[in-house]
C-alpha cells in the first residue's frame, strides 16, 4: 500500500520549479518581444527560438526525472515483494528442545526432538520410536513453532492428535479462497485459515495436509524447511482429481484380488474354485492371464526377453511400483497394459503385494496353490501350445477308462505258459 501511495505521489506531484520558472521565461520574452517588433525583427526571431529550446528542454527534463521516479518506485516495489517472500521463509534455526519433522529415508518421516548438534553440520535427535540419531539439517522437513521445550515422550501422542485433525475436506475449502483471491500461503497461515489456529497442533495439521496433498496445493518457493504454497489452476485440479479416483479404483482392484487370491490359498484342495471360474470375472481372468504367461516366460524371442528383463531391472531401481499403481510404471517404460511386458509387470506387482519372490517359480507356485495349474502340470506342454483344457465330455470319457478294469486284450487271449520251453545251443 505504501509503494502504491510513493509510486502515485511520484506520478501526480505539482509542476516542477524548473518548469514554472521556464513558463514565466516565456511570457516574459512573449512581453519583451511585442515591445520590441518595431525596432529588430532580427533580434525577435533569434528570441523566439530561443525561448522554445529552453522550454522543450525543460520539459524534457521533467520527463526523464518522472520515468526516473517511476522506475524507481516500480525496483521498491519488486523489491518489497522479494522482501516479503524472504519475511514469510525465516527460517527457524534448530535448538536444544525443538519439535521437528525429519525425513528418515525414502518413504518414511518421523518426529523427533532436537538434542544437541552432532559436530557443524548434524544434529542428535530423539523421534518418536524412542530411537537417538544423527541427522542432516537437509534432513528437517518441518519445526514445529511456538515449542521450545518438548517432551520426547509426548511426540506419540501429539501425532496422533494432529492425524485426528487432518480432514482433506478442510484443504479444498482452503483452496477455492486462495484460487479467488489469488494468494499463497505458509503452513502457519494456511492453519489459521482452515483451523482458525497457529498452535503447534494446528501447524503441524496443516503442513501433514499440504506435504501429503497431491492435488490442490503446490510449491512455490522452499527455503530450508519453510516453503510457500499456491493453489493450482482449476482445470489442473479437475484432471488430478480424475487421476487420483483412477488410482483409487486401481488400487481398490488389485487389493480385492490379492485378498481372493490369499483366501483360495488357504483352502483345501476340494474347496479350492474349479479352473473354469477365474474366467468369468474379465479383470480377473486378465490378471490370471498375466500370472500364466510370466509362469510359463511365454516370450517369443530371446530379444523380446531381454527387452523385458532390462524393463523390469529398471523398474526394480526407481521402484515405481511401489506406489501400487502399475499403470504408471507401464506407460514410463513405454509399454501397454496389454503387451507381454505390461503383463509381466502386473505379474510382478500381485507377487510382491503377497509377499512372494519375483520369480517364474513363484508365480508357478501360485497358481498351483489357486487350484488353477494341476499339481503335476508340465509346463513345456503348456508352453508349446497343444491344448491342455479339454471339455467335460472328454475329461469324463478319459475317467472312465481310467477307473474300468476290463481289459480289451482279453478276449481271444491265449496262455502259452503250460507249453514246455527248450533253450538250443549252437555249439
Amino acid at each position: 500500500m505504501a509503494v502504491r501511495a510513493v509510486a502515485t505521489c511520484s506520478l501526480f506531484r505539482p509542476p516542477s520549479p524548473s518548469l514554472f520558472s521556464a513558463t514565466l521565461r516565456l511570457y516574459s520574452s512573449r512581453y519583451r518581444f511585442s515591445r520590441s517588433l518595431r525596432h529588430a525583427s532580427h533580434s525577435h526571431a533569434r528570441s523566439i527560438h530561443s525561448v522554445f529550446d529552453t522550454v522543450m528542454e525543460e520539459l524534457r527534463a521533467t520527463r526523464r526525472s518522472r520515468h526516473k521516479r517511476v522506475s524507481a518506485a516500480a525496483s521498491s516495489m519488486g523489491l518489497l515483494n522479494k522482501e516479503l517472500v524472504e519475511d514469510r521463509l525465516v527460517n527457524r534455526s534448530l535448538q536444544k528442545g525443538l519439535l521437528l519433522e525429519f525425513k528418515k529415508d525414502s518413504d518414511r518421516v518421523l518426529l523427533a526432538v532436537a538434542q544437541r548438534p552432532d559436530g557443524k553440520k548434524n544434529w542428535m535427535v530423539s523421534d518418536q520410536n524412542g530411537v537417538t540419531s544423527s541427522i542432516k539439517l537437509q534432513q528437517v522437513t518441518y519445526i514445529v513453532p511456538g515449542i521450545d521445550n518438548f517432551d520426547q515422550a509426548d511426540i506419540t501422542d501429539f501425532a496422533l492428535k494432529a492425524q485426528d485433525n487432518m480432514d482433506p475436506s478442510l484443504l479444498e475449502y482452503a483452496w477455492v479462497e486462495l484460487l479467488e483471491k489469488n494468494k499463497s500461503v505458509t503452513v502457519e497461515e494456511l492453519a489459521e485459515i482452515i483451523y482458525g489456529s497457529t498452535e503447534p497442533l494446528e501447524s503441524y495439521s496443516a503442513h501433514l495436509l499440504l506435504s501429503t496433498d497431491e492435488v490442490y496445493f503446490t510449491i512455490l518457493e522452499t527455503k530450508g524447511a519453510r516453503s510457500i504454497y499456491g493453489p493450482r489452476p482449476s482445470r489442473q485440479v479437475e484432471e488430478l482429481i480424475k487421476r487420483k479416483h483412477a488410482k483409487e479404483a486401481a488400487e481398490k482392484e488389485l487389493q480385492e484380488f490379492i485378498e481372493l487370491l490369499a483366501s483360495v490359498k488357504s483352502m483345501s484342495l476340494q474347496d479350492k474354485p474349479p479352473k473354469s471360474s477365474w474366467t468369468n470375472d474379465e479383470k480377473i481372468w486378465k490378471r490370471i492371464e498375466s500370472l500364466v504367461a510370466y509362469a510359463i516366460d511365454a516370450c517369443k524371442s530371446d530379444e523380446q526377453r531381454k527387452t523385458i528383463r532390462n524393463s523390469i531391472e529398471e523398474l526394480d531401481q526407481i521402484e515405481l511400483y511401489e506406489a501400487m499403481h502399475i499403470q504408471v510404471a507401464i506407460t514410463s517404460l513405454g509399454m501397454r497394459k496389454d503387451d507381454l511386458g505390461g503383463s509381466f509387470l502386473g505379474s510382478l506387482q500381485i507377487l510382491k503385494e503377497l509377499g512372494l519372490a519375483k520369480t517364474t517359480s513363484s508365480a508357478v507356485k501360485l497358481l498351483i496353490d489357486i487350484g488353477y495349474f494341476p499339481v503335476h502340470i508340465n509346463l513345456d506342454l503348456l508352453k508349446s501350445g497343444i491344448p491342455t483344457d479339454h471339455s467335460e465330455e472328454i475329461i469324463s470319457a478319459a475317467q472312465t477308462l481310467l477307473l474300468d478294469t476290463f481289459d480289451p486284450d482279453k478276449v481271444g487271449f491265449v496262455f502259452l505258459t503250460t507249453l514246455l520251453k527248450y533253450e538250443i545251443n549252437h555249439i
